[in-house]
Parts: C-alpha cells; structure tokens; sequence
C-alpha cells in the first residue's frame, strides 16, 4: 500500500490536501440552522499555517459534494473525512467509495468521534487507510508531511492502521494546548456568511469553540473516550482576538459556543466576559454549562456574564432521578438542577435543559421523577424550556455496555454503524406505545407552560392564537391536576396542528 502513496507523490502538487466533512442527516434537518464544520476548520488551521493548499468541503451545503470530492482528490495527496457515528459514516463512505472507483490512490484518513472510539474496527474497513485518533490537528500535519516527502506515515503517533490483514495502532498522542494551534480559519471556507444564523441570541450568529474535551465522567458520553476528560481552553485574550476577528470578518452580532462545557473555569469565563464589556463588544450568546457548575458562582460572576450579552445556559441535566444520576455518573443530583434554574433566572438569564428518558433499566418512578423535576424548573423560570430526548447509545462507554444487556445489537463493521441512529430512540426496550405516551406529556407541558418561542408563534396569525389557546387550556389543567390518561386531546390537537 506505501508504494501506492508514493505513487501519488510522484504524480501531484506536494501541497494540497482536501478534508470533507459529511452530511450529517438523511433528508431530514433536525434544526433550521446551519452551521460552519468546526472539525475540519479545527484540522485545516495548521495545514494552512505550514502553506498547505487546503480544500475545505462541507458536503451538508455542497449540492454537488460526491463529484466535488473525486475531482479535487486527482491531484491531492491525501483526503481527510471527519466522522460521527451515524450518517457521516454513510456518506463519509460513499465518498471514500466513488474516490476509489475513480482510481485515485491517496491515501484516506479518517478521524472525528467515532473513529475516535472504535479506531481498530474502523481502520479495518477497506475504505480507510489510517485512523487519526483523538486530537487530530497535530497528526493530520504530519501525515501530510510524511506523504509529500514519499515517506511511509506508519509510525506517527495516535494512528491506527491495517495493513495486510494486521491492525495496530502508534503510542497515543498526548493532547496538546489548543492555544498552540492557529486561528480557525473561518475565511477559507466557501461562502462563510452561509453559515451566519438568525436565532434568540442575534440574527447574524455564528458557531465557535473555546475549549476542548470536558473534565466530566458521564458515563452515555463520548467526549471521556476521545479526550480522557482533559480540558484545554483558549486563554481569555485568545478568545477575544478569535470574536475580534469575526466580527469584523462577518459582522457577527451574536455566538453559539460549542463547547462541551464553557463554564469549567469561573474566572477564565469571567474575565472574557469582562473583556467583552470594556471593549464594548455587542455580541449576544449561549454556552453549555454543568448544573453544579451555576450554584456556585459569585454574584458579580452573574452580573458581567449578563452584562457582557449572554443569553442563556444550555444545561445538560439528563434526568431527575437520583438513581439515573448516580448510575450514569452524572455528578449532579435533582436539586443542582432547580438550583442553577434559580439562580439563571434571578439574574434574568434564560436557562434551558435537556432531559433524557428511556435509559437502560430505567423504571417509571424514575422517569416520573424526571417529569417532576422538568415541572418544577418550569415553574421556577414560568415557562417549558427544556428538550426531551429518548436515549441514545453512544459506542464505547458502560452505559452503552449496559444498553446491549439489555438487547441492543451491537454493530461489527463500519457500514452497519453507518445506519446506527443516534437520534431517533426506538430502541428494544422503547415500545411505540411509551415513547408516545412521552410525547404527549411532553406536548401538555410545552402548552401547560407556554414559552416565549410558543407566544410569538401564537401573535402571528388568529389562527394560531386560536390553537395556542385551546392547547394551553387543556394542557394547563392537565398539569395542574397531573392527569395523563385518555390523551384524546393530544390526538386531536396534534392532528390540527399537522
């Protein structure tokens, strides 16, 4: 296989590199926004900085990315695919696919969360030539370098590779301080201002990272099997420059962080937020943040948070079960919960939760719990401003252990985990019957507590007014009196509605 590679040395330009970046659904968007590829601009920026020509494919915006993808690859020396488990796998495929069966010979990487996780299964598949495990950015580099030196890249560290039949894998790289690593180059993708969205922080939004990996132990999480539960954070003054520069790049006026966690530092989110306000940047944004994290930040923590634009803590608290919690290693418990919806909402900012039902071994007392706690937040911040999600099982971690116990089949090649769905439940222990029963609760709570989102869809139209009205007056009694049964109403209202 290395005489193949040094085959394509021969015959291309010693600097392009192209990293594609799959579609991440099958027709159906799950949101209306769209979003810039972090991974691959994470991978580019020090591709970029050594003078590599880098082709930045995002094939969710490219109509045309199957042919977009061989064409560039003639004269590339290596294709990079970053991948999630699910459909990225899918499409990552195809595209590995129709590179090979144009006769292309460059060599294939594959690196993102679950070949993360699954290094050796992934490796083995005949569409990939190497796995880039964990933090990527520094491999990536010098995988291309060893490639445009007609050089074999097989001792280069946190590498997974098959080769004849045998898999093995270089020594893990140690994670390194993002702060090392080049801007992100938001620039070099085409047409960036694609990705600019109208949301509640701004109407000109744009997603950024500050951070990398997470230092919790959540056992239905991928981020403790890429990272090891390692935080590296971009100092204050970097971040700064990174808001700096797309403010003036895109005239952005609000951010979506994605980080895992935004808030594992106090001072370190307190003093970008004090940097924004003496610089007088006007920017709105939202940052995921951990329960226990709030309860104990200072008052003037909350003052300069608020001051400096943001608009809301996006919360992770999974359930409201005690039991759950602790089982799933949560590190939280039910009144971390309430606490941190108290304390957001005592300093006007908005805070919303995910809440996950359909655990592995998961009891109706404890899914009621998790309802109650759900109910409780929603009279503490006086709307429903929480999603609910049906588990879904994420490879490699003892809930997932726990999932198959329980009769999930586990997929054995790379193709099978392409159609793993992380998103849709349905699970073998998830009946139709349960995951409708918690659709309907979740509906009576949506109308029982009106949100703001819900009231100006009602203002739009007397029609909407009209259904906003009927829903909230059934549902409010509903919750009121907790009386689930004989949802006939749901059945009508969400009949109307469609």
């Amino acid at each position: 296989m290395f005489r193949l590679y040094n085959e394509v040395v021969k015959t291309v330009p010693r600097n392009k590199v192209v990293l594609l970046y799959p579609r991440n659904h099958y027709g159906k968007i799950y949101h209306p926004w769209t979003w810039a590829p972090l991974p691959i601009l994470a991978a580019s920026a020090p591709l970029f900085a050594a003078g590599y020509e880098v082709i930045l494919l995002d094939a969710n915006v490219e109509p045309a990315w199957q042919k977009r993808v061989v064409d560039e690859c003639r004269d590339s020396l290596m294709l990079g695919i970053s991948s999630m488990t699910g459909p990225q796998i899918h499409f990552g495929l195809e595209a590995a696919r129709a590179v090979r069966e144009a006769g292309l010979k460059l060599p294939i990487v594959w690196g993102g969360y679950h070949p993360s996780i699954l290094p050796e299964q992934t490796s083995r598949n005949g569409f990939v030539d190497a796995v880039a495990r964990g933090q990527g950015e520094r491999t990536l580099l010098e995988v291309a370098e060893k490639i445009s030196q007609g050089e074999d890249f097989a001792d280069i560290r946190g590498l997974t590779i098959t080769r004849d039949g045998e898999t093995f894998s270089t020594p893990a790289r140690p994670v390194e301080d993002i702060n090392n690593f080049p801007r992100l180059p938001y620039e070099k993708l085409e047409n960036p201002r694609q990705y600019l969205n109208n949301m509640h922080v701004g109407t000109r939004v744009i997603n950024y990272v500050s951070s990398q990996g997470c230092p919790a132990r959540c056992q239905f999480c991928a981020e403790p099997l890429v990272y090891g539960r390692r935080w590296k954070a971009y100092t204050p003054d970097r971040v700064i420059s990174d808001l700096e520069f797309l403010q003036s790049f895109l005239d952005i006026n609000g951010v979506m962080y994605f980080d895992s966690t935004y808030f594992v530092k106090e001072s370190r989110a307190r003093e970008i937020s004090e940097k924004m306000v003496q610089r007088g940047m006007k920017l709105g944004w939202a940052a995921n943040a951990r329960a226990s994290q709030l309860g104990k930040f200072s008052e003037d923590t909350f003052d300069v948070l608020k001051q400096s634009g943001l608009w809301a803590f996006l919360v992770g608290a999974e359930s409201g079960s005690e039991a759950q919690l602790a089982s799933m290693q949560k590190d939280i418990g039910p009144g971390d919960i309430l606490e941190a919806a108290r304390v957001a909402s005592r300093h006007g900012i908005k805070i919303t939760y995910s809440f996950i039902v359909g655990f592995p071994g998961e009891t109706d007392p404890e899914i009621e719990e998790t309802w109650d706690v759900m109910e409780q937040v929603s009279k503490i911040v006086g709307e429903y401003n929480s999603q609910l999600h049906f588990y879904a099982p994420t490879p490699g971690n003892a809930l997932y252990e726990e999932a198959a116990r329980f009769g999930l089949r586990t997929p054995e090649s790379l193709e099978e985990w392409a159609a793993f769905s992380t998103v849709e439940g349905g699970l073998p222990w998830m009946s139709k019957g349960f995951m409708n029963r918690m659709r309907q609760r979740e509906f009576y709570m949506v109308y029982g507590y009106p949100s703001e989102w819900v009231r100006r869809r009602a203002a739009r139209s007397l029609l909407r007014r009209l259904y906003v009205g009927v829903a909230s007056g059934v549902s409010t009694a509903r919750c009121r009196r907790h009386f689930w049964r004989f949802p006939l109403d749901w059945w009508l209202l969400r009949g109307l509605r469609q």
